[in-house]
C-alpha cells in the first residue's frame, strides 16, 4: 500500500489546459517533446487529434489507430495536419499514398495514463482531458532504426538516439511551428 501511494505521488499533474495545447517532455532527455494537434478532419480516423513528436533533428507526426477488442491504442506516420488542411483533396491523397507506399510500414503502441496511473482505454480525442504521462515504448527503437519510415518516407531522415521513457508534461506552448 505504501508503494502505490509513493507511486501516486510521484505522477504528475497533467497540464492545465486544452489536450491540442499540452506539451511533455522526455523524462531525462528533454530535447525530446510530445504533444497533440487537431487532425484534418479528411484524414482523421480513431481521433480527431494527431500526435506529434519533436527530436533534435525533425518533428514527426502519427495517426492514431485502434483495434478493436484488445488491440490498443496504436500510431502510425502521418502528414503534419497544418500542412494537409491547405491542401486540395488531390493533393491530399496523394500525400497519404506516398505515406502508405513505405517499403517499412510503421505501427507504433501508444499509451497514455491519468494521474492515477489508469490507462486511457481509447485514443485521446479533442474532448479527452490531457493525459498525465505518455509512454510510446518502440519510438526510441525506431528512431534509431527506422527514421525513413518513421518520417513516411522522407528520405532526409536521419537516426537519432532516443532513450526509452515516459513523456511528462512541461506546459502549454501547443505544437511545434
Amino acid at each position: 500500500m505504501l508503494l502505490s501511494l509513493l507511486l501516486a505521488a510521484a505522477v504528475p499533474s497533467p497540464p492545465a489546459c486544452p489536450i491540442d495545447r499540452a506539451v511533455y517532455r522526455l523524462h531525462g532527455a528533454p530535447a525530446f517533446t510530445a504533444g497533440f494537434a487537431r487532425h484534418d478532419r479528411r484524414n482523421a480516423h480513431a481521433s480527431d487529434l494527431a500526435f506529434w513528436v519533436r527530436t533534435p533533428l525533425r518533428t514527426y507526426w502519427f495517426s492514431f489507430g485502434s483495434a478493436n477488442g484488445y488491440g490498443g491504442t496504436f500510431v502510425s506516420p502521418a502528414l503534419d495536419p497544418r500542412r494537409s488542411a491547405v491542401m486540395s483533396d488531390d493533393a491530399l491523397y496523394d500525400a497519404l499514398d506516398r505515406l502508405k507506399a513505405v517499403e517499412e510500414p510503421v505501427s507504433l503502441g501508444f499509451h497514455a495514463f491519468d494521474t492515477g496511473l489508469g490507462a486511457f482505454p481509447y485514443p485521446p480525442g479533442g474532448d479527452s482531458p490531457a493525459p498525465a504521462l505518455i509512454f510510446v515504448p518502440d519510438l526510441g527503437r525506431t528512431l534509431w532504426y527506422s527514421p525513413v519510415a518513421l518520417a513516411g518516407g522522407d528520405e532526409t531522415a536521419r537516426k537519432e538516439a532516443m532513450p526509452t521513457g515516459l513523456f511528462e508534461p512541461a506546459g502549454c506552448d501547443g505544437p511545434p511551428p
